[in-house]
């Protein structure tokens, strides 16, 4: 620490060393060619003097740049973790403080100076005019000046760094000086705390002297509680081993239901295809039934156009009848006329039947044979017509009949779709109830076994959280002990540090400690918690294990109900079972029934329409002839 010391009074030499020069400089010059010996005498001189400044700026710089590592090393030497600056070092700090602040000084008075100085010299180069022999030495001089000047601006821009470097080297001593300070409270705090935890340790002893006998009654009701647990456990493997007792039963019925079920949906798949059966029986019986009503089209068409050929029969007939008439009214006044010629003739006979006897005979007989001839065949033609109407209203009354029947038959299709629909329903829901019942009875052995399981897991995880407890209550005494020996190691530093904790004690706030009896408060709160927690774990595992066997019971009564549901469903399946057999064969007798009622109407059917094919033809071959005597007999008159 002496180099830096006398570093700063050769920086002060060289200042007052350049306020001479400036001096002597400021004197009047005389400007006569006998001075110039003179002037190069003083600016050879003032060459020496500039450069012997240089020099000692230089050192300057290299002074300062010894102070600045030594300031740095003094800095790094102090050890913030421990905290413990003592004033030795802080002096230290605050003198190489100042020496650096005079040095920089001293940096900027010589810079100042040295400006000054070139300033000067630049006027009196540029302000004297002399020969040509002395403007080569100022050549010389300036060139000499300009690398001065360089070198004066690097030394400038060194400053600079130099200068920045020991802000940043303030900044860190300040925050040094900071952290030192918060370091110093925190260790005041630290062993304010101290001497309070050492007061409430003694408290803490009774305490734990109390939580012992509590851990001694803990550790006696954990043993009564493993004893508990280890008759649980018994009680359990007991349950476990009735449960699989029961499951083995369960299972036996299960696979006695498998196989009834098999046998049911055996059962429902005959009687699937016995449906199946029926309804291609339907559907063989619909497509006949398509042909029987193809074949009535085909019939109805037909008697539309007998209907129309009778229509234009008795047109015929009726003009007949017309023309009969008028030929019957031409044949009465014929026959009055002939009646009263035969009058005459009668008289005239009556003269002349001793002449002509025979002649007249035979002449009247002819005309009478005539009349009654046209008679008979009038009315045979009547007759004809009449009972061509009486067969057409018979027909009429057969083709509602047939219609009406075939409407019964249609709504007794129809009546037996529905039923095999209901059928088919019946037998998909029986299905579906069985898919259901197994799908029941296989999650209720899943929810079995998985409760099984769970309840398993829980009772190892109920003692291994017992077992948890004991070794945590092992931890807290280890925990203790150790907190006693860092309690004896605490009052040996203690000793060390009691001189320093009386200087700082008057400094001490009130918050500090409340803010350490909220601590130790809230650590005994925290113990009381663990304990009031474990003490609730035990009560919980007593309602857990009472809850579980509630709920072992309760399985065994759902399982009771289950099994009491599940006759009764087997019990309903098969009297549904019954009933849909019973229906299949009501409905296939309907079948058979129905098949020979519609398969005897069509014969009858077949029956009619032949007779009535033969009836028309016979009433055709008729109309034939009468149509043909009827053409014949205008051409014989």
């Amino acid at each position: 620490m002496e180099k830096p010391i006398n570093d700063g009074s050769h920086s002060e030499e060289l200042f007052s060393h350049l306020k001479t020069i400036s001096e002597k400089e400021d004197l009047p010059q005389c400007t006569s060619e006998s001075h110039l010996s003179c002037l190069k005498q003083d600016i050879l001189n003032e060459k020496t003097e500039l450069e012997a400044t240089l020099k000692e700026a230089e050192l300057v710089t290299h002074s300062v740049e010894l102070l600045l590592p030594l300031f740095k090393d003094t800095i790094e030497e102090i050890n913030f973790e421990n905290a413990n600056l003592s004033a030795l070092n802080l002096k230290k700090i605050f003198e190489q403080k100042e020496i650096l602040t005079k040095e920089l000084d001293t940096f900027k008075n010589v810079k100042l100076t040295l400006e000054h100085l070139l300033r000067k010299r630049d006027y009196k180069q540029t302000g004297n005019s002399l020969p040509s022999m002395l403007l080569e030495n100022l050549t010389d001089n300036e060139s000499e000046n300009a690398n001065l000047k360089k070198k004066v601006f690097e030394k400038e821009a060194h400053i600079q760094e130099l200068s920045s470097l020991f802000q940043n080297e303030k900044a860190n001593t300040l925050k040094a000086n900071r952290f030192s300070q918060s370091v110093k409270v925190v260790h005041e705090r630290l062993q304010l705390q101290i001497h309070k935890k050492e007061a409430k340790n003694d408290k803490l002893k009774e305490y734990m002297k109390s939580l012992e006998t509590k851990i001694a009654n803990w550790n006696l009701q954990l043993r009564m509680n493993k004893n508990e647990a280890v008759v649980m456990k018994e009680a359990s493997r007991q349950k476990t081993v009735a449960l699989k007792k029961a499951s083995k039963v369960y299972k036996q019925r299960l696979d006695h239901f498998t196989g009834a079920i098999e046998k049911l949906t055996s059962q429902i798949r005959d009687q699937e295809a016995k449906l199946s059966e029926t309804i291609s029986a339907s559907n063989a019986w619909k497509s006949h039934y398509e042909k029987i009503v193809i074949e009535k089209t085909e019939l109805e068409v037909q008697i539309k156009t007998m209907k129309k050929q009778i229509i234009n029969l008795l047109e015929d007939l009726k003009k007949m009848e017309d023309h009969g008439k008028n030929s019957c009214e031409e044949i009465l006044r014929k026959i009055h006329s002939i009646e009263y010629e035969n009058e005459t003739l009668n008289l005239e006979n009556t003269k002349l039947k001793l002449i002509f006897p025979c002649r007249i005979i035979e002449s009247k007989n002819m005309n009478i044979l005539n009349v009654l001839d046209l008679l008979c065949y009038i009315s045979s033609k009547n007759i004809t017509l009449a009972s061509l109407k009486d067969e057409v209203v018979s027909v009429e009354n057969e083709l509602l009949e047939l219609q009406e029947v075939e409407k019964k038959q249609k709504t007794l299709i129809e009546m037996y779709k529905t039923q095999v629909q209901k059928l088919q329903e019946t037998a998909e829901i029986v299905k579906s109830r069985c898919e259901n019942l197994l799908h029941k009875s296989n999650q209720i052995t899943k929810t079995k076994n998985k409760y099984v399981e769970k309840m398993r897991g829980q009772m190892e995880s109920h003692l291994k959280e017992l077992e948890h407890v004991g070794d945590s209550l092992m931890a807290a005494k280890r925990r203790l002990h150790e907190c006693q020996e860092s309690l004896q190691c605490c009052k040996g530093k203690c000793a060390d540090q009691e001189h320093t904790i009386r200087e700082l004690q008057g400094q001490v706030d009130g918050n500090h400690n409340l803010l350490m009896k909220l601590s130790l408060e809230e650590e005994n709160y925290l113990i009381q918690l663990k304990c009031e927690n474990l003490q609730q774990k035990l009560e919980q595992m007593d309602s857990e294990n009472k809850e579980l066997e509630k709920k072992l019971a309760n399985q065994e009564e759902c399982l009771k109900h289950s099994n009491l549901k599940f006759k009764e469903k087997s019990a309903e399946y098969t009297a549904l079972a019954r009933q849909l057999e019973a229906a299949l064969e009501e409905g296939r007798q309907k079948v058979a029934e129905e098949i020979e009622k519609t398969s005897s109407r069509e014969k009858a059917l077949q029956i009619k329409i032949s007779d009535l094919e033969t009836e028309l033809r016979k009433k055709n071959e008729e109309q034939n002839q009468l149509v043909c005597k009827m053409n014949s007999d205008p051409e014989t008159p």
